[in-house]
């Protein structure tokens, strides 16, 4: 659909609006990448997305086939379309190599024609022939490597495209570089969607430090998988405890640079956050020392303002402006940030810059909760007690408890529970030696999948028959799991007619 000219003004604005409105299309056009699985049809979405995010008059996606012996590349246009979305005949005729050529060539940052250093390109015989009057052309990268390039020109402004644009369409670029990939691994493997359903003993139990074999643990590792293969930056979201270290850790591992270095820069208290990434002329800061490796932003909330700023930079120019020095450095390493706070929440209240966030999400990884995996409860603790080189059997009265607990603190919590119970020396733990915010289950009962779709007094229902169940009947315990007092207790009991 063609834009209005309100919209064609707004893409001419310079602002940091239109600039954070392009970055919330790049995310979410990224976002939509990873759920195509067809082949074909991501070529062609992934064109029609590029053409749209810059207003182009046409698009090309040319995937690089290698060398020629005169040193020319072979490539293939793949798909071609105009704004319409109409495919384009005689499509390869209409992309200049040299074009191609420089960008596959040049230093991973793109062309475009309103650039005076790239302008010539347009005095090219082949593109004054059909009188193209802006090119703006990116590479698509996977691990350092060129896979092809987003080509788009326009043949009725000079000014259409802008430096500007090169940031977001690279970003962009690369995401769909490791979506056709993702999809090719797909077909060649067969590779199905993970199913919605509890896995069996069949399926993966760990990657790595992270255990589980549940549908949301498999689908994890599956992320995990797919991200590692790009550089791009990446962000972790989970509650505490869930393991979030552990899946940036995984992330590195995965990834073909396993030996590169891996820093992980606390962002909350201790050291300047700000010098331990960027560091200064006498001590280098992270960003620099890593290289190729990985660096992790732990609780990336919690970064000043000032050095929000300075990441925006890096990533969007893949360059490091270091205290102290007049020059830049080129940065290569991949930034993983993690968090266990909204950073919606934070942007509205002007603690989190919005362009970071984008930024960084537009890769993203959910960790489960354990509360929504209590499958994987039962191995994560025989894991887990074989750190502390004790056999501990749990009774079936302590089981059920370690099941019905929400494990506000997950993982972690688990851990402190299962050193607590392992310290008793004993073979046998009953019910009665679990914590006491487990054994009674206070606060709120885990959410369990069958109140899925129920009105609110079914799920009410629901939570006092289980918290009663739970409880063996008993209730003033069960009570305290609800965190009601006694008396309203039995007044749900009357109203759902319940004993």
């Amino acid at each position: 659909m063609l834009r209005s000219g309100l919209e064609y003004a707004a893409m001419a604005d310079p602002s940091p609006e239109r600039e954070i409105l392009f970055l919330r299309r790049v995310r979410d056009l990224s976002h939509l990448l990873t759920q195509e699985r067809d082949f074909k049809k991501l070529l062609g979405l992934i064109l029609d997305a590029a053409i749209e995010l810059i207003n182009a008059e046409r698009g090309f996606l040319v995937r690089v086939q290698g060398r020629k012996p005169d040193g020319g590349y072979r490539f293939n246009v793949e798909v071609a379309r105009g704004f319409d979305k109409a495919s384009l005949s005689g499509s390869a005729s209409e992309v200049s190599r040299t074009v191609v050529k420089r960008v596959v060539e040049g230093d991973g940052l793109g062309l475009v024609t309103t650039d005076e250093g790239h302008r010539d390109v347009l005095e090219v015989s082949s593109v004054q022939a059909r009188q193209v009057r802006s090119i703006v052309c990116v590479p698509m990268q996977l691990r350092g490597e060129v896979r092809g390039v987003l080509y788009l020109d326009h043949r009725f402004s000079s000014t259409a495209f802008t430096a500007e644009d090169l940031p977001l369409l690279r970003t962009f670029a690369d995401q769909s570089a490791l979506a056709l990939e993702t999809a090719e691994l797909r077909a060649e493997n067969e590779l199905e969607p993970v199913p919605a359903e509890p896995v069996t003993g069949d399926g993966p139990r760990s990657l790595g430090r992270l255990i589980g074999a549940s549908a949301p643990m498999r689908q994890l590792y599956e992320e995990i998988k797919r991200t590692a293969r790009t550089w791009d930056p990446v962000l972790i979201v989970g509650e505490p405890g869930t393991g979030k270290d552990a899946v940036a850790r995984e992330i590195h591992e995965q990834g073909s640079f396993p030996e590169e270095p891996y820093q992980v820069v606390p962002c909350a208290g201790g050291p300047d956050p700000g010098l331990a990434l960027f560091g200064n002329a006498e001590r280098s800061g992270a960003l620099l020392r890593v290289g190729r490796g990985t660096v992790v932003l732990d609780e990336v909330a919690s970064l000043p303002l000032e050095t929000q700023s300075s990441l925006v930079y890096a990533i969007q120019e893949r360059r490091l402006r270091v205290p102290g020095e007049r020059r830049e450095r080129q940065l290569h390493c991949r930034i993983v940030a993690t968090t266990s706070s909204d950073l919606r929440a934070q942007i509205a209240t002007g603690r989190f810059r919005p362009e970071l966030f984008y930024r960084l999400d537009v890769l993203r990884i959910e960790v489960p909760s354990l509360r929504t995996r209590p499958e994987d409860i039962a191995l994560l603790f025989d894991h887990l007690l074989q750190f502390t080189g004790r056999r501990v059997k749990l009774s079936s009265r302590a089981q059920r408890l370690l099941l019905g607990y929400s494990w506000p603190g997950n993982v972690r919590e688990l851990d402190n529970e299962v050193r607590r119970l392992a310290s008793f020396g004993q073979a046998q733990v009953s019910a009665q030696q679990l914590s006491a915010v487990i054994r009674e289950g206070r606060g709120v009962a885990r959410a369990r999948p069958e109140v899925s779709g129920q009105t609110l007094e079914q799920v009410e229902q629901h939570m006092v028959e289980a918290a009663v169940r739970d409880c063996g009947g008993n209730k003033s315990r069960a009570a305290r799991q609800l965190g009601i007092p006694r008396t309203t207790l039995y007044h749900l009991l009357k109203r759902y007619g319940l004993k």
